[in-house]
């Protein structure tokens, strides 16, 4: 006995009607790829065993000293 198992969703199954591909689509990953960039850049000195400390200063002025670089991920 066979199972029928159901073809995943194409994209013009998952997009809202009138929905289309947008022509900007390789500016929107440049710049994905630039942001993560400098996020890497930030983050960087953060890393291994003389890892430096970073200020972390949110907009409720709160203040958070850290060199774990999972912190400074989550609370950025």
């Amino acid at each position: 006995m066979a199972l029928h198992v159901p073809k995943a969703p194409g994209f013009a199954q998952m997009m809202k009607e009138g929905a289309r591909p947008s022509s900007h689509l390789n500016s929107s990953v440049y710049r994905n790829i630039s942001a993560c960039k400098q996020f890497a850049e930030t983050v960087r000195s953060a890393y291994g065993p003389n890892g430096m400390n970073k200020i972390i200063i949110k907009h409720i002025e709160k203040l958070f000293v850290t060199n774990d670089a999972a912190t400074i991920i989550r609370e950025l």
